[in-house]
């Protein structure tokens, strides 16, 4: 396993990102907050790695029959994949599911708030969040490759994870109010 850092912010704005750095402390790459005319505003992100093509990941518009569910579009130049909230699980804790080069991607909220990462039922990488210093530690299986969508979507699974935590945050809030 090879581990990766994030030094992660409170609020990200569209003229500033966050640099990724692997474990030598090499910046390998930078993510922004960006515009998608099909994703919901400042719900849409772009890792740009220092060598290679940039991938972008958004979570797609919502509707009255979707509004509890999320889409999630991955797009790079020459890819293009969807990710969804896994239905009943998503109500309880975060659950994507996919299919990314005919491989079944999973990204999953374990019980101590890490998000396990498994490609065909294989765990293949591990983000945990430090809240108290903000920054977030990502651990990801060797055979996945920098350059890779893949590698993209474990590093967004942190950003997707946090707007999921809002928004259920939000809900409570106006549960509790009743």
């Amino acid at each position: 396993m090879r581990l990766y850092q994030i030094d992660d912010v409170l609020f990200m704005r569209k003229n500033k990102g966050i640099f990724v750095y692997n474990e030598t402390d090499e910046k390998i790459g930078f993510i922004s907050l960006i515009d998608m005319p099909e994703c919901e505003k400042r719900h849409a992100f772009s890792f740009n790695p220092e060598t290679g093509a940039p991938t972008r990941m958004g979570i797609k518009k919502r509707g009255i029959k979707n509004i509890l569910t999320a889409t999630y579009i991955v797009e790079s130049s020459k890819e293009h994949f969807t990710l969804k909230d896994k239905p009943g699980n998503s109500l309880l804790y975060f659950c994507v599911e996919g299919i990314i080069n005919e491989q079944t991607v999973r990204i999953e909220e374990n019980w101590y708030k890490e998000l396990e990462i498994k490609v065909n039922n294989e765990h293949v990488a591990l983000v945990k969040q430090h809240e108290w210093t903000l920054k977030t530690n990502i651990q990801i299986d060797d055979s996945i490759k920098e350059s890779s969508i893949l590698f993209s979507v474990i590093i967004f699974s942190l950003f997707f994870y946090k707007i999921y935590n809002d928004e259920t945050n939000f809900i409570e809030n106006i549960l509790g109010e009743f």
